[in-house]
């Protein structure tokens, strides 16, 4: 998941006549030890459960903004995808934790070459999607419903915005 589009897709501007991506979008390709976290992503239903893991990491119920790689696209850039660590979102069915990956062995060069790969992404509106708050809600909503999330294991701060 990214912060916004409109850091990838050009419409924030830097005020160089030289500039390419914008500063703010690689904050986006946080990593720790060199692995950025994704979710594989087959279905509608992979895409709304890689959602629901992502809104309980946060404190807050607030839009999502997301991408589709195509792992083809990450191998030819020379960025490997593992699947040995499991998601981690409290209150979660592990069965859809189990959907999480990381991208791995990642460098500078990796990184850049993944910033220009999203860049590309964010100028072709089927390659990028936003998830609205309230959208966010209902599919937590639906989670909880299903028993798909355990509320007494979320974080505190978004049970209470969620008044569960």
């Amino acid at each position: 998941m990214i912060s916004g589009i409109s850091k990838w897709d050009g419409s924030k501007v830097v005020n160089r006549k030289d500039a390419y991506i914008c500063g703010d979008a690689i904050s986006d390709l946080r990593t720790t030890d060199n692995k950025l976290s994704v979710w594989k992503a087959d279905t509608q239903e992979d895409i709304n459960d890689a959602i629901v893991a992502l809104a309980l990491s946060r404190d807050s119920v607030s839009k999502l903004s997301y991408f589709f790689l195509k792992e083809e696209d990450l191998y030819k850039i020379e960025i490997k995808i593992s699947d040995k660590q499991v998601g981690v979102a409290a209150g979660l069915d592990s069965q859809i934790l189990i959907k999480h990956r990381d991208l791995i062995d990642l460098d500078y060069w990796r990184l850049g070459y993944l910033a220009e790969h999203l860049t590309k992404l964010a100028k072709d509106e089927n390659n990028r999607k936003n998830c609205s708050a309230s959208e966010v809600k209902k599919l937590l909503e639906k989670y909880k419903e299903e028993h798909k999330i355990t509320p007494n294991q979320m974080k505190d701060k978004l049970k209470e915005k969620l008044k569960w």
